[in-house]
């Protein structure tokens, strides 16, 4: 046994300072005798917390021989002494020991990370050359090394090794050391908040920070410990004295003694208290009643707490402690509750749950002196604490960093282990999303997610679009598949993480709806106790362009090399001396004999404004014992780059959560109001500015001088031509608009309620609410008419008015229950889903009475109106079953059946079914040096689709005004066909592992998915008065891919950690099965091949591939379609960085596609329109200016000879004879026919899609916390951001690839792409 070196609190003393960094020994005495004032045990001189890091060796060593003179040995001083060099710790504990310091405190060697035989040298030599006793300090959190028991076993043989300052936060562990060593180790608590656990454990007191403040708090918390242990004893309550006369069964007896007394009987059930007794005692106790009761019966009992135990007579176990209640509060590192922890009494059902603060109470029953707690949470590692007789705990549970036991939200919003699934998931952090804010989240999971493809438009106010393995998934926010929310409409400081279900396997509970992968989204709630406020100001603006349609400069609107209006850019050359009439924007006239010379060099970027988007939010969060709450508003203003277009987004948002025992509740509700006066003007056709600006505008004029865009108002515009096709570009932003307000809600509400230890009861409800109202205007004198169609320029005004609504409900009862290596995780359920769809418009006929008047009530003719109407309701129920053997193997079965409103009530019912699994090699393989963690996973389901609400439907289609002012009905000309749903069967598998100590990560997926039952328009005999019917075709549509992702940290000191990932996936589609009937006959549609191909008409060629030429000297189309690729991109990748120095970081990534073609509209239509750059050559310089043809086209003519086709354009027979072409022709002709106008796209005008592009770029700097708390902070950023900074292009030059529609592979003549940089503003209150 050794005796301690103090028993009670002894303070962590700090080191004060002056300013220049030297020690301030005045004040250092003075906080000493306070300290011993106030009651203090001990004092550690240079411990951690005193500074010892950063002063010198003689400085350290003056404050320790200051403190043991001044103290003079009022109480023990103990000197802190660590280091992780050995041979410089011995030195420093002999100079320490001669100082006269009582005892030595040593830290765990930090950083080197010794073996634990490694510990054991370096102790031994520090306490051989000490000569005085030691106590030794484990805090593996900042040493990154711990002192296992048995080494604190091995170093407690040592003589002078006296004691142990215990800060690993491990209960369990310390009971542990306790067992051990008994009495050969005194144990000190390093925490503050494990005194009392610690004490329970049998330890001497506490080495305190808080005792700087408070001495006396932490010297009589550990007096009223050790007065307790002195003064307690058993207590007799058995003796309490009762008087019952009475005649009755045992157990109305036993109710009597409870109402006279403050104990409660707890009955085994072998114990027979139904036979019938009498009793007559005046003023005898428990004990005398109890031995009259079950003389002779082999019942005994006992007390335990307030409860006294029958249970018949066995032999008594080793003694327990009379209390059987154990209490505590289970807490993440950062000291915040964890709620919602399971506990449980290893090796029994008993358990319960933590609340709101983490706390818990729990009856041991009959668990022994020997219980173990198990305590866990998803998403990190689960402890085992000895109860050691100990009445309050106190645990800290550490977040689990390995991959497979990262936590995802999978189907229905249920928690589960990554190890435990057998599909591919993906999570996505919101720490990665509200750094680089523009309008929409979308965009922020380009490039980080494999398998995930992004299409990005460069349009105002259009959301991205997303593609998991090429089909539109589910968005679930909060566990609810809202009808109307959609990614775009959520606010990115409000999500806590995305994690992406890949494939219809992840999401198979979700039916029909989750058949192309989901997104689930969790948005933050309270996190840390007490007040959080939090704001996140981002402002972004453009600095340039990735991609811009540049024009040519050198000549005229006009055609045949003739000033012209009211056509293309083929005019007269500019800036040569020539003359023309031209139209005056000032005088609003026609004046001849003006100078031809390019005014508008750069009229489309002149016309562009500066675009920007600020994104703000404040947010506040409350979090108490039995619940949280936190509520935020966001406002994002974007401006778009085109005038008149600007959008304004409010959000608003609450959610809480409440549990109480038994019982849970969260709820959340979301209000989101959009609003924008114009979204017109982009796409090709009338009414686009680049189509007007660009395309088919020359740069003679100054796009500038016609900002007054009225030359009377409200009736005639001021441009160029009063023609039938092209506007003033700035009367199209003001006065041809489509304006939208739009106002959304949202909201849920989950109760559950646990009805044992291992069943719940769940019960949801999401509902979403959409209200909208559209406006479109055309003004008098617009050549546009983009909503009308009409031609009369008078006008014309449309407002149309929606209403959606949806509810989502969902009973569910979950199981978990473990037996030996085995466990159960069980869920049925039970879905009812409504939504309905309304629009409501009017619109006006024959242009508007009065100009400038928008209303229905100034239309010309009669106004119209129009109306649609939809409801869909279906019903479900599903179930889960996972089973799972020693965390090692895991099988995963899902079902369900769904009933819905819009098929056949023969097919109406339709069964899902799908099975998944995984398996942990590294469970049952020999250990592999630097291999963590290996696992194989894979899934198979089947997944239907039903119908949409009217495709079965025979109903009359009604108009207004048939004839004569009356109504009209037709009679459906569709029979309702008898289809079976469509559906789709999936399997993938997989395989992941962790290297290096959790440095190296890597995920492989191959998937599969085959289509079939496709539901379509099957031709009728027009004899039977109809025209198609609904069926079901024999076609089978085959879909395959691969996902990899890699992730690492290849960086990780004490300054500097670099993480980087990359992901790359394909996508392959091809025929399985053809249908002869309907199925394309072209002879690329054959069984095996793709099946995304886009086909057009070539031109023709000779067996040389060049093209064939007219007797007109222009090429010759070929009559017939020929494939021309596929759309679908080869590969997608992406790769991020994360780089960390000290208070700094920096974060990058790249993302991009490798192959497949798209059309680009933009090309086409700059070489149609005469204003693509290349089009200003010799050859048309010669044409215009010199006055005579020169160009040739390159390729070939046929001198003689002909050819025959079959129907698919297949060569028959071909003896043509094909020589040089060598036929002259005007350059203008010849361009305009091979570049017709952009609705015939030519073969010419696809390209490779493939582009790397510098997606998003942050810097961010972490404000110091000394800085912060001056400003009465708790943490703040700031950081310098930018996205679209780079682009590199393979094929399109003049738009941005990154904008090619996912489904077709074209480009319609897209607007700049913007390059924003900015900056964030992130505060904590």
């Amino acid at each position: 046994m050794k005796n301690p070196v103090f028993t009670g609190a002894g303070v962590a003393i700090i080191t004060p300072m002056y300013e220049d960094g030297s020690v301030n020994f005045d004040e250092l005495g003075r906080i000493i005798e306070d300290q011993i004032t106030r009651g203090t045990d001990a004092i550690v001189i240079c411990g951690t917390t005193g500074e010892c890091s950063t002063m010198t060796d003689e400085e350290q060593l003056a404050a320790i021989k200051f403190t043991v003179d001044t103290v003079n040995h009022r109480v023990p001083v103990i000197a802190g002494a660590g280091s992780n060099d050995t041979d410089h710790g011995c030195a420093l504990a002999a100079k320490s020991a001669e100082c006269g310091a009582d005892a030595l405190l040593l830290v765990t060697p930090y950083y080197n990370k010794t073996t634990q035989a490694g510990l054991i040298a370096h102790f031994t030599a520090m306490a051989d050359a000490a000569g005085i006793p030691v106590i030794l300090y484990n805090v593996p959190s900042r040493t990154g090394l711990n002192i296992a028991p048995e080494t604190a076993l091995e170093l407690s043989r040592h003589p002078l090794i006296n004691g142990i300052k215990e800060a690993s936060g491990n209960i369990s562990q310390v009971a542990k050391i306790a067992q051990l060593c008994g009495d050969e180790l005194n144990i000190y608590s390093g925490n503050d908040d494990q005194v009392v656990p610690l004490l329970s454990l049998g330890g001497k007191g506490v080495i305190s920070v808080v005792s700087n403040v408070k001495p006396e708090l932490m010297h009589d918390c550990c007096k009223a410990w050790f007065v307790m242990l002195l003064f307690a004893g058993p207590l007799h309550a058995q003796d309490a004295v009762v008087t019952i006369s009475k005649s009755g069964t045992v157990k109305q007896i036993l109710h009597e003694i409870e109402s006279q007394t403050d104990y409660l009987f707890v009955v085994n059930a072998q114990v027979d208290v139904k036979r019938p007794v009498h009793i007559d005692a005046q003023k005898k106790t428990i004990r005398e009643i109890l031995d009259q009761l079950f003389a002779g019966r082999g019942v005994g009992y006992e007390l335990k707490g307030k409860n006294i135990m029958l249970s018949p007579i066995k032999e008594k176990p080793a003694a327990e402690p009379d209390r059987k209640m154990i209490s505590g509060r289970v807490t993440d590192v950062s000291g915040t509750g964890v709620a919602g922890a399971t506990v449980i009494v290893k090796g029994t059902p008993n358990g319960t749950t933590t609340v709101g603060d983490g706390s818990f109470s729990l009856d041991l029953k009959n668990a022994g002196a020997d219980a173990v707690l198990q305590i866990s949470f998803i998403g990190m590692k689960p402890v085992e604490v000895a109860v050691a007789g100990a009445s309050q705990l106190n645990i800290r549970l550490e977040e689990d960093t390995q991959l497979v036991d990262a936590v995802v939200v999978t189907a229905l919003g249920v928690k589960r282990e990554e190890k435990a699934l057998g599909y591919a998931v993906q999570k996505v952090s919101g720490d990665e999303l509200g750094t680089v804010k523009t309008t929409f989240v979308g965009t922020a999971l380009t490039g980080k997610v494999a398998g995930l493809q992004v299409r990005n438009s460069t349009e105002f106010g259009s959301a991205p679009t997303l593609r998991i393995r090429g089909e539109s998934p589910l968005l679930v926010v909060d566990g609810v598949p809202y009808e109307y929310v959609a990614l775009s409409e959520l606010v990115a400081d409000d999500i806590e993480s995305i994690d992406v279900l890949k494939g219809a396997s992840a999401s198979a509970l979700y039916g029909a709806k989750g058949g192309s992968g989901a997104v689930m989204v969790t948005t933050k709630k309270a996190k840390k106790e007490g007040f959080d406020v939090s704001v996140n100001s981002s402002l972004m603006a453009d600095v340039g362009f990735l991609a811009f349609p540049d024009v040519q400069t050198q000549y005229s609107s006009g055609a045949g090399g003739k000033y012209l209006l009211n056509d293309a850019v083929w005019g007269d050359k500019l800036d040569i001396g020539r003359t023309a009439t031209l139209y005056n924007p000032y005088t609003y006239e026609n004046e001849p004999d003006q100078p031809l010379v390019s005014r508008g060099r750069n009229n489309f970027e002149n016309f562009l404004q500066t675009s920007f988007v600020a994104n703000n939010t404040v947010s506040i969060a409350y979090k108490g014992k039995l619940g949280s709450f936190r509520t935020s508003v966001n406002h994002i203003y974007n401006r778009g780059q085109y005038p008149n277009t600007k959008l304004n987004k409010t959000n608003y948002s609450l959610n809480g959560d409440l549990k109480y025992k038994r019982f849970s509740l969260s709820a959340g509700l979301t209000y989101n109001y959009a609003t924008y006066p114009n979204n017109y003007g982009t796409g090709y056709g009338k009414g686009s500015y680049i189509y007007n600006l660009v395309i088919f505008q020359g740069t003679e004029y100054d796009i500038r001088d016609f900002r007054n865009y009225w030359v009377k108002p409200d009736e005639q515009q001021n441009w160029v031509v009063n023609g039938s096709w092209y506007d003033n570009p700035y009367f199209l932003a003001n006065e041809n608009t489509h304006g939208d307000k739009q106002h959304l809600v949202s909201g849920y509400l989950t109760l559950g309620y646990d009805l044992t230890s291992w069943l719940k009861l769940t019960a949801r409800t999401g509902v979403d609410a959409k209200n909208g109202r559209q406006e479109w205007r055309e003004a008098w004198s617009s050549a546009a008419a983009p909503r009308s169609g009409e031609s009369h320029k008078k006008g014309y005004y449309e407002i149309q008015k929606r209403t959606g609504f949806s509810i989502n409900q969902d009973v569910m009862f979950t199981a978990d229950k473990t037996w030996g290596g085995f466990g159960l995780n069980a869920m049925v359920g039970m879905n009812a889903f409504y939504r309905s769809w309304d629009t409501l418009s009017g619109y006006t006929q024959g242009g508007l009475s009065i100009p400038g008047y928008y209303s229905l009530k100034a239309s010309v003719n009669p106004a119209l109106a129009s109306s649609t109407m939809s409801r869909r309701r279906s019903m479900s129920l599903y179930g889960k079953a996972t089973l799972s053997w020693k965390s090692m193997a895991y099988v995963d079965v899902t079902a369900r059946n769904d009933w819905s409103s819009t098929l056949p009530a023969e097919s109406r019912s339709y069964f899902y079914p799908s099975v998944a699994g995984s398996f942990i090699l590294t469970e049952v393989l020999p250990k592999m040096r630097g291999v963590d963690l290996l696992k194989v996973r894979g899934s198979w389901t089947r997944t239907k689709m039903d119908l949409g609400v009217y495709d079965i439907d025979r109903s009359y289609t009604i108009s207004a005004d048939r004839w004569g002012g009356m109504s009209g009905a037709d009679y459906p000309d569709k029979i309702r066909g008898s289809v079976n749903p469509e559906t789709k069967d999936a399997y993938e598998i997989g395989v992941a592992g962790i290297f290096f100590g959790n440095r190296l990560r890597a995920d492989v997926t191959y998937y599969q998915t085959l289509s079939y039952d496709f539901v379509k328009d099957g031709t009728v005999s027009n004899a039977s008065g109809f025209t198609h019917k609904k069926i079901n075709t024999k076609e089978e549509l085959l879909r395959r891919g691969a996902e990899v992702m890699l992730s690492a940290t290849p960086v990780k000191t004490k300054d500097w950690r670099w993480d980087t990932g990359v992901n790359w996936s394909l996508d392959r589609y091809y025929y399985h099965k053809l249908d002869p009937e309907y199925s394309n006959a072209s002879p690329w549609v054959y069984e095996g091949a793709r099946w995304d191909w886009i086909a057009i008409q070539d031109w023709e060629r000779d067996p040389d591939g060049n093209i064939v030429h007219g007797s007109n000297g222009l090429p010759v189309l070929s009559q017939y379609k020929s494939k021309r690729g596929v759309y679908t991109p080869d590969w997608i990748w992406g790769w991020t960085n994360t780089v960390k120095w000290k208070n700094f970081t920096l974060s990058f990534s790249f993302d991009g596609r490798v192959g497949g073609i798209g059309f680009s509209t933009t090309d086409q239509a700059l070489w149609n329109g005469g204003s693509h750059p290349k089009s200003a050559n010799q050859f048309r310089y010669d044409e215009v200016v010199n006055g005579r043809k020169t160009f040739v086209g390159r390729g070939v003519k046929v001198i003689s000879g002909s050819v025959d086709y079959d129907a698919y354009g297949r060569i028959l027979r071909d003896d043509r004879v094909f020589a040089p072409n060598d036929r002259v022709v005007s350059y203008e002709a010849y361009v305009k026919e091979y570049n017709p106008t952009a609705y015939r796209p030519r073969w010419q005008n696809y390209f490779d899609q493939s582009f790397i592009k510098l997606r998003d770029v942050s810097l961010t700097w972490n404000i110091p916390q000394p800085w912060c708390a001056k400003l009465g902070l708790k943490s703040a950023s700031l950081s310098f951001i930018g996205q679209n900074l780079l682009m590199w292009t393979k094929g399109f030059k003049y738009s941005d690839p990154d904008s090619i529609d996912l489904s077709t592979g074209e480009e319609n003549l897209s607007s700049p792409s913007l390059r924003l940089i900015g900056y964030n503003l992130k505060l904590n209150f």
